[in-house]
């Protein structure tokens, strides 16, 4: 008998510690998605140099993934046109949704498209 109530408690344990490190890496995954996202967004805006469909195209597309961007004119000089590019995800966690819960992150990222 005890060596079954050991052998579940050891099973039980190692199935939390999987949902843990699954939820873990899952919201990593969704971390990486939105900064690849980011990335592409602001190497279209850089390549478009800052071209207004193009952005309007990007928030759309943003949207459609479920973010949400903004993007800024902060140009100085004529010359150098530059755009302050933000974006706001959020991350959920599976673990509490296992449990009956709603937990989401928000997270945002910023940086410049020149």
């Amino acid at each position: 008998m005890k060596i079954a109530v050991e052998f579940f408690s050891i099973i039980i344990t190692i199935t939390l510690g999987c949902l843990i490190l699954s939820s873990i890496m899952h919201g990593n995954n969704q971390i990486s998605e939105a900064r690849d996202f980011y990335n592409v967004v602001v190497n279209r805006i850089e390549d478009s140099n800052g071209n207004r469909n193009v952005i309007k195209d990007c928030i759309q597309e943003a949207e459609k993934h479920g973010y949400v961007l903004s993007v800024t004119d902060v140009t100085m000089y004529e010359d150098n046109p530059s755009k302050l590019v933000s974006m706001k995800y959020g991350i959920t966690i599976p673990i509490y949704e296992i449990f009956g819960g709603e937990y989401e992150k928000k997270a945002v990222i910023q940086g410049y498209a020149r």
